[in-house]
């Protein structure tokens, strides 16, 4: 069997967006990830499906695998002839034992590629405000970590007599031990230091005192793992950039997939927020009642869609029937939302009708302007969808045939990291994009939902919400994923 790949990848500090385009790459086309916690673990949403995830969950007093383990892992399944990454914080060759691993994949034979990252130790820094370096006052750095192997002792003495910036990395057990040690061995206790915990995250905090009071305000701050600790002149000069960024310090959680949800995402990241996508559905498509519709599409005179995944779900069954957009010859194309609209329109043909609100209601009102005695409606849609619109049809006269072309099944991939931050306080908002995503949220966090504020992106999801004893910080204008993003912007930015 041909051997496998090894990646040793960095995937930076936490911000998602600090991860690099190699790193992303390998990760959508991985056999296997074998991840650490921290900022490693949010990617894993990028990962192809029937991808092996392996949690090495590596962190103070509490090693799922050693590092023997995590050799061995990476070398068995590289012999499978897989590829694997390697999947670190940070950079893998800046305290984060990459090298180690590369030797012992030398010493088994595995081929093996180094991927760097952006390394916490001036990244959550600058993230910070503070400049490792800076003309006016330093023009070198110096690096160490606080965790030592067989709990060795730095060298002080030296440090202590060091010029320039001094960065900690690992070293909030042992930050009091650091400080008197430096300042036994000659560092002036006057020297401001700064603490970041959770650098670049949503969590993000931090405190600054001079060094012989650091250890213990950080304590009281209750400041801990993981954290960079930054020493000298340069914390004075510390810049608040982050006030360009309103949302910096949210984190936000959108219920929601597709395009809808990249398009919030990417608006809202662009004023600092920290995006979780997560849809609480899972698509089950069902092609066989769709198929028996397909074969007599010559029967209607319009089809409506509702959704880009009866979009979706309608052409896939196309596919399978082995028919082309030649049988809609003469078929009106109905659409509501502009991301339904496109989802149609990719596959070269033209929607006749959209309603200028993008709600059942609008569609509704709508229907009374074009239809007329005679039409014919076909209707794929989830089993969740609203019967409003074949009230309307039946009103006017029109037979209307909906189809459930696909079902919602509640998803559970994932929630608990959700779950989790709920119960902590590190969520500030989850949006909706939808009735259902919001009733099978509801079923997996249950009362906990309530902790943060809620946003809809219609009437309709807002009604839901509201009937299942929850409270609507408010609504989109406009059904979009960028009207959600503008109305979510607008309530957050002042807060």
């Amino acid at each position: 069997m041909k051997i496998g790949r090894v990646y040793i990848t960095g995937a930076g500090p936490g911000e998602e967006k600090l991860i690099s385009v190699r790193a992303l790459e390998l990760i959508k086309q991985a056999d296997v990830i074998v991840y650490d916690r921290l900022s490693a673990e949010r990617f894993l949403i990028y990962s192809k499906k029937e991808c092996e995830k392996i949690n090495a969950g590596k962190q103070p007093q509490n090693h799922r695998l050693n590092q023997s383990q995590i050799n061995e892992i990476l070398i068995q399944k590289a012999k499978e002839g897989k590829s694997i990454v390697r999947l670190k914080g940070g950079d893998p060759f800046v305290f984060g034992r990459g090298g180690e691993e590369c030797e012992e994949l030398e010493k088994a034979g595995i081929p093996f590629e180094v991927v760097p990252g952006i390394s916490s130790f001036y990244s959550v820094c600058a993230y910070a405000g503070i400049p490792v370096t800076h003309r006016e006052c330093s023009s070198s750095f110096h690096v160490f970590t606080g965790h030592r192997v067989n709990n060795g002792e730095l060298d002080y003495s030296s440090i202590a007599h060091m010029e320039g910036t001094l960065v900690f990395l690992m070293s909030m057990k042992n930050l009091h031990i650091i400080s008197e040690k430096l300042i036994q061995q000659g560092k002036d206790e006057n020297t401001p230091v700064c603490v970041i915990q959770w650098g670049t995250t949503s969590k993000q905090k931090s405190v600054t005192a001079i060094l012989k009071d650091i250890a213990k305000k950080a304590k009281q701050k209750n400041i801990g793992h993981p954290s960079v600790v930054i020493m000298g002149d340069v914390v004075k000069q510390r810049m608040d950039w982050q006030k360009y960024r309103p949302l910096f310090g949210k984190h936000i959680v959108l219920a929601a997939s597709g395009e809808t949800a990249c398009e919030a995402k990417k608006m809202l990241q662009e004023e600092g927020a920290e995006i979780t996508v997560y849809s609480g559905i899972e698509i089950k498509e069902n092609v066989k009642e769709l198929s028996k519709e397909i074969q007599h599409l010559k029967k209607y005179t319009w089809i409506f869609f509702t959704s880009v995944n009866s979009v979706e779900c309608f052409f896939d069954a196309m596919q399978k029937q082995k028919k082309d957009i030649r049988q809609l010859q003469g078929i009106g194309i109905f659409c509501i939302g502009e991301k339904t609209k496109q989802a149609v329109e990719k596959r070269g043909i033209f929607v006749d009708r959209v309603p200028q609100q993008y709600n059942s209601e609008s569609a509704s009102k709508d229907m009374e302007q074009f239809l007329k005695k005679g039409d014919s409606i076909l209707f794929p849609a989830s089993e969740l969808a609203s019967t409003v619109l074949e009230q309307k049809a039946q009103e006017l006269g029109v037979t209307m045939v909906r189809v459930t072309a696909y079902q919602n099944h509640v998803n559970t991939n994932g929630i608990e990291r959700i779950k989790s931050d709920l119960k902590k306080g590190n969520i500030d908002a989850m949006a909706f994009f939808s009735s259902s995503q919001f009733k099978n949220l509801y079923l997996l966090l249950g009362e906990d939902i309530k902790k943060c504020q809620l946003f809809a992106i219609g009437q309709q999801t807002q009604q839901t919400i509201l009937q299942m004893g929850a409270e609507v910080t408010a609504t989109a204008e406009i059904s979009t994923g960028k009207g959600v993003a503008k109305k979510i912007i607008e309530v957050l930015k002042n807060v």
